[in-house]
């Protein structure tokens, strides 16, 4: 019978442990960006590079961070003047992206960024990572700041604006995706990302 009781007390005790385990996600105080390096001024540190696919062209993806851009675009408008930013270099199909593991704010403000493409369509895909599997929250193609290889179309950088709200609370990762048909100057920069408590 005491073996019996010692077993049931040990049951409960270990109930009782389970149940005061589960962890929560610290709240981050107002104003307080949850993006780790998110102007890049530390390299890659904090985001991880990966390829998913090499496409036609040898040697890409590149994925780098930049002071000057490696195309012309530098006097189209997206020049940085000595401001690092991650540039994804992707041609021939080339696919790659970046990821950072966040915890959302309880309440969270918008996600923002600026982006800027160079002479050839780059579709960029923004997506959340819950575990398994990508949630997309946006595909889009960064406006063109290069109308030809030397001249400029007149575009400018923009600044995409995101809702966070499903994820609040959440630790999750933030992805980055980039891929391109195009050959010459396949190529899509990024900068500024802020996710703040409200």
């Amino acid at each position: 019978m005491s073996t019996r009781r010692s077993r049931l007390r040990a049951t409960a005790i270990g109930v009782l442990t389970v149940s005061v385990v589960p962890m929560l996600a610290p709240a981050a105080s107002a104003g307080t960006n949850v993006i780790y390096n998110p102007g890049f001024g530390h390299r890659l540190n904090g985001w991880r590079a990966a390829v998913v696919a090499r496409g036609s062209d040898p040697g890409y993806p590149h994925i780098s961070v930049l002071r000057t851009s490696s195309q012309p675009s530098t006097n189209c408008g997206g020049g940085q003047r000595g401001h690092p930013h991650l540039e994804m270099d992707v041609p021939g199909g080339a696919d790659g992206y970046v990821e950072q593991g966040i915890i959302v704010p309880v309440k969270p403000g918008r996600l923002t960024f600026r982006t800027w493409g160079q002479l050839e369509p780059v579709k960029v895909t923004v997506s959340i990572v819950p575990g398994a599997g990508a949630h997309r929250l946006l595909s889009f193609i960064p406006p063109a700041l290069q109308a030809s290889p030397s001249g400029c179309s007149g575009l400018k950088p923009i600044t995409e604006s995101l809702n966070m709200t499903r994820y609040a609370g959440q630790a999750v990762g933030l992805r980055i995706q980039a891929t391109s048909q195009g050959h010459i100057g396949a190529v899509a920069d990024f900068d500024d990302f802020v996710l703040e408590e409200r």
